[in-house]
Formats: structure tokens, sequence, C-alpha cells
């Protein structure tokens, strides 16, 4: 279904565009038909588990709590490629934090928090059946919350509860293993840094780091 998708997108362009015969029309859309096809073959979808170990100040408020992984991988040239990732953890609540809103302050207390970044990576050794990537992740993480919205009306573009969003950055190290033509597993080794300390909205700072451990499928 992906590759008809991206295929149907690009034989509209083909198409579309004007061309100066019939002859380049049918070479440019094979062009495009071929590369896409090869492209898409290339991309990977891995499921993920792993621990998200606050330090710090962060442990004040979380506990360790189980994180789980959903990305995609977009290979470039040279070794390097990006992820697409979604990571969302169940948190393991220490204590509350207060919760600066509109109106009032409240003692408030996390639900659920997720993370949604690009990952920048390079292969550093690369063997047949196994790899060892580094990588940069880019993005933000965010924090639910069970403070309600005082101004929350019911409309679709408004959030019920209060949200914590802030800045994520995540190096991290990870090695591939290759067990078959399509099972590979890959062992990583992430820090997470989010200042999670937003002016007017907590009233105290509540930690930045936390080591992630985890291991992922390829499907």
């Amino acid at each position: 279904m992906k590759t008809r998708v991206i295929l149907l997108i690009m034989y509209c362009i083909v198409f579309v565009l004007p061309a100066q015969n019939d002859t380049i029309k049918v070479t440019s859309s094979k062009q495009y038909y071929d590369s896409v096809d090869a492209y898409v073959k290339t991309i990977t979808v891995n499921f993920g588990t792993g621990v998200f170990i606050p330090q710090g100040k962060l442990q004040r408020y979380f506990g360790n709590a189980p994180l789980f992984e959903l990305n995609a991988n977009f290979p470039l040239k040279k070794g390097k490629s990006i992820d697409g990732v979604f990571q969302f953890v169940i948190p393991n609540q220490q204590d509350d934090f207060l919760y600066l809103r509109t109106i009032d302050t409240v003692q408030a207390k996390s639900t659920l928090m997720f993370n949604l970044f690009l990952r920048f990576k390079k292969s550093m050794y690369n063997s047949q059946k196994s790899k060892v990537d580094f990588g940069l992740g880019i993005g933000a993480s965010t924090i639910t919350t069970d403070a309600r919205n005082p101004f929350y009306s019911g409309e679709d573009d408004e959030n019920k509860y209060e949200l914590i969003t802030a800045f994520l950055l995540m190096p991290g190290v990870e090695l591939k293993h290759k067990f078959s033509e399509h099972t590979e597993f890959t062992f990583s080794f992430d820090l997470q840094y989010s200042p999670y300390k937003i002016e007017g909205a907590l009233r105290e700072d509540i930690g930045t780091l936390a080591l992630i451990p985890k291991i992922s499928y390829r499907f």
C-alpha cells in the first residue's frame, strides 16, 4: 500500500507536468517508478521497547518507567540515514509538581509522556551481520498532565488537560545485528535532554536528563 500511494503521487506529477513529447513522458515515468520502487524497498519500520531512567532532579518526580518506540528509517548516501521517531512513556510519578495555569497554581501529575523527533544517524562500523551507528535526535518532548484546562470549551483544536512541551535533544549509539534476511535486532543506549521547566507553566525545575536503554525489532 505504501508503495502504491507513493507511485500514484509520482505518476500524477509526471503526467501533469508539461513535456516535449510522449516518449519523454513514458521514459520519465519509468525512471520515477524504478527509482521510487527501489528506494521504498530500503525503508524499514522498527518497533522498540526500553526503560526511561530519570537522572538528577528528574528522579524526584519520576521513577523508572517502560518506554515504547516506533520509528521508520530512511537511508541516505555514504552510510547516513534519518529516523522518524515516536516514543511514549507510561510515567511512574514519584511526586507532584506545581503547574501555573492562567487563573491559579495547582498540584499536577503526569498522565503520559511522549517524544516526537528526527534522528540523524551515521554508520561507524558495518559488517555483513553487524552495524554500529551514532545518532542525534532533535525534536520535542511532551508531558500530559491531570490539570484541567480552565478555558476548555469542547472545541476539537483545544486541549482538555494542560501540557508541558520542551525541546528534545537525544544523542545515542546503537548496535544492529542481523539474524536472518528479515530479522534484525537493535540494541541502543540514548541520553535524553529536555528542559521541562517552561516559563509560565512550571513553577519549579523538575529536571532535564534521562537514560534510555532500548531493544528494537525490524519488520
